[in-house]
């Protein structure tokens, strides 16, 4: 009796369409999300990747960042993908429908009223975000306003640094000798950063950022008190004496 409830079992699985994990699923594999789509607007997350997993489970994140898990079911009658979430809230709208082409994925459902429409690329190592790229100690090599020096770190004993850390608080020695601390915090759909004073005395600035071979920094003021300055930063090993 018992083999024949196995075998019945067996068959409502495998004609359900409903596949909870398979080792040859092309869904499978790391993905890296490169354009979100929610009725007109594109919101597409910075370093966004998901990687499903064969056994049943998924993780996702930004960068080196992992900000959820959980499992996953494909009904390949209908090709929806549903995931349910485990280590945060749960996702209220259900199934996405799936279109696989190579090395191509597109999810599309209704959120709101609003179509939304996820498209990802197959990718091999999960991709750095500017909040990772930031990370370490800078020192200031030119720092510009509308095209003029402001001010520069030629002499040795006027050096100018800041410290990113990756517990998101930031460190600056300006070349007077003052001291700043705070709390910085990345932009989810850009790359700017906005510094937080642990002082509070001034509105926070934020920077447009950009990093070249992880060695160099270039900011662009975008607040008002900060608009029309460049600061170029080179990254240090070690702090200097």
């Amino acid at each position: 009796m018992k083999y024949v409830i196995s075998w019945l079992l067996l068959f409502m699985i495998v004609h359900s369409g409903a596949v909870v994990y398979a080792q040859d699923n092309p869904l499978t594999g790391l993905w890296m999300i490169e354009n979100v789509q929610v009725g007109g607007q594109e919101m597409t997350p910075v370093a966004k990747w998901t990687r499903i997993n064969p056994d049943g489970t998924y993780e996702s994140g930004n960068g080196w960042l992992k900000n959820s898990e959980g499992t996953w079911t494909y009904n390949e009658q209908a090709r929806t993908f549903l995931a349910k979430e485990t280590n945060g809230l749960t996702d209220p709208y259900g199934a996405f429908t799936v279109g696989l082409e190579e090395e191509q994925m597109k999810w599309v459902r209704t959120e709101e009223g609003q179509e939304v429409t996820v498209r990802m690329t197959r990718i091999h190592e999960i991709p750095r975000s500017p909040a990772d790229k930031v990370q370490g100690l800078w020192e200031v090599d030119r720092d510009t306003h509308d095209g003029k020096k402001a001010s520069s770190t030629s002499d040795p004993g006027k050096r100018h640094t800041l410290f990113i850390r990756w517990d998101r608080t930031y460190m600056e020695h300006t070349p007077e000798g003052q001291r700043q601390t705070g709390y910085w915090h990345m932009n989810a759909h850009r790359p700017e950063i906005t510094f937080l004073s642990h002082g509070g005395e001034q509105k926070p600035p934020s920077w447009r950022i950009k990093v070249i071979n992880d060695h160099e920094m270039v900011m662009t003021g975008l607040a008002d008190s900060t608009k029309g300055q460049v600061v170029r930063y080179s990254r240090l090993k070690s702090f200097p004496e």
